[in-house]
């Protein structure tokens, strides 16, 4: 019953009823007393815009065309070298993705492939693959087309590298994976 008498009250104090007589009692003593504040009041009449619109182009011609240029500039100077090394990068990353997943059912599925080419000859790396998951004859063709350009790239660099020639690593299935094996080559088995 409190909360009923709690919800009443605050119903009428939200509605805006009050006890107080100050308060004007109808809409009529509100609406007239609005209207002698507002006669009250005297309003200037607006001012009118004596100046009139100027138009800036008149005049004026069409804007004269840019000089034609007789002579080619030269355009900024490409790094060759940058972009061929750049390349190599890509081809290696390219090469890393498509051989990432290493998942293997034998070991007849695991392969490697020389890749690359150092300045004194031989492969810079051997890539370990699986069968399973990549495209043999893609990791191959990659493979040759970076070993190419690698190539390529060390002789017109006149590149320098250590001379020791890498021996190519046996590869076994463990655990479903294609792992290189350590401290061994496949010319062992």
């Amino acid at each position: 019953m409190n909360a009923f008498k709690l919800s009443l009250c605050s119903l009428f104090f939200i509605a805006g009823c009050s006890a107080s007589g100050n308060d004007p009692v109808n809409n009529e003593e509100t609406t007239n007393a609005q209207q002698s504040t507002a006669d009250e009041r005297t309003v200037a009449p607006a001012k009118l815009q004596t100046k009139s619109a100027v138009r800036h182009d008149v005049g004026h011609s069409k804007p004269t065309p840019a000089d034609k240029v007789h002579k080619a500039e030269p355009i900024a100077q490409i790094d060759e070298d940058a972009i061929n090394e750049a390349r190599l990068k890509n081809q290696r990353a390219y090469l890393k993705f498509i051989t990432k997943d290493k998942e293997c059912d034998t070991s007849t599925q695991c392969q490697v492939l020389p890749v690359g080419s150092r300045a004194c000859g031989g492969p810079s790396d051997y890539v370990i693959f699986s069968t399973k998951t990549a495209d043999p004859e893609k990791v191959k063709e990659l493979a040759d087309k970076l070993t190419h350009a690698e190539a390529a790239y060390n002789a017109k660099n006149q590149m320098v590298s250590i001379c020791q020639h890498l021996t190519v690593p046996a590869t076994q299935c463990v655990n479903n994976k294609c792992v290189k094996l350590e401290h061994s080559n496949q010319a062992t088995y």
